[in-house]
């Protein structure tokens, strides 16, 4: 999975299209990431979680399974943290594989459709969205841009929060053993349970 934070102020899926975050905008580009877990309602935590587990594959396969079990139960504290109020980063995921447990975006983007064409309109209206994404009013910025003809979509990467917790609490027992064959395939399970939920978004 990568790292698509930084994508949260929109942005054109085709590289030849001007994008929000332009160079003179680099103010909001250095926010991106607390503005995405706003605008977006992504769990930090959830998607550091991630990013630790991700690691601690990495320590294994590096020999320093020191490292692994240290990532490992930071991942573990942080998708146990009682005072995360989980249900806010909670998503419907019509493509659900577990049935009954809780998904949470831990990632996200929100972009044009592919189809856009460039019109001096158009730039300004993703222009004055941008201004309105780092002010915090997502339905103000989609109502810009559907004003001006351009569609948003949006991406969110969605984590099964019992699922990931049962498998990591595997993965530390599995690492305490020195199994650490089974730990990594543990800790590749919370990776691959990850799954991307895109839909068209609007301003009600």
């Amino acid at each position: 999975m990568k790292r698509l934070l930084t994508a949260a102020v929109i942005a054109s899926t085709l590289a030849a299209v001007p994008v929000l975050a332009v160079a003179e905008q680099a103010p909001a580009v250095a926010i991106a990431h607390q503005q995405a877990a706003e605008t977006l309602k992504i769990s930090q935590q959830g998607f550091t979680a991630v990013q630790d587990v991700r690691m601690a594959r990495l320590a294994i396969f590096q020999g320093v399974p020191e490292h692994a079990v240290k990532l490992t139960d930071e991942a573990a504290k942080l998708l146990a943290d009682d005072s995360a109020d989980w249900k806010i980063f909670a998503r419907t995921n019509k493509d659900a594989a577990l049935i009954g447990d809780q998904y949470i975006a831990i990632d996200g983007t929100m972009g044009i459709s592919e189809n856009f064409i460039a019109t001096p309109e158009k730039q300004e209206a993703i222009k004055k969205a941008n201004e309105q994404l780092s002010k915090g009013d997502q339905k103000g910025a989609v109502e810009t841009l559907r004003l001006a003809d351009i569609a948003v979509t949006q991406k969110l990467y969605l984590l099964p929060l019992k699922h990931a917790q049962k498998v990591i609490a595997d993965a530390q027992k599995l690492l305490g053993e020195k199994k650490y064959y089974e730990a990594n395939l543990a800790l590749k399970a919370v990776e691959d349970s990850v799954t991307l939920n895109s839909n068209a978004i609007t301003a009600d």
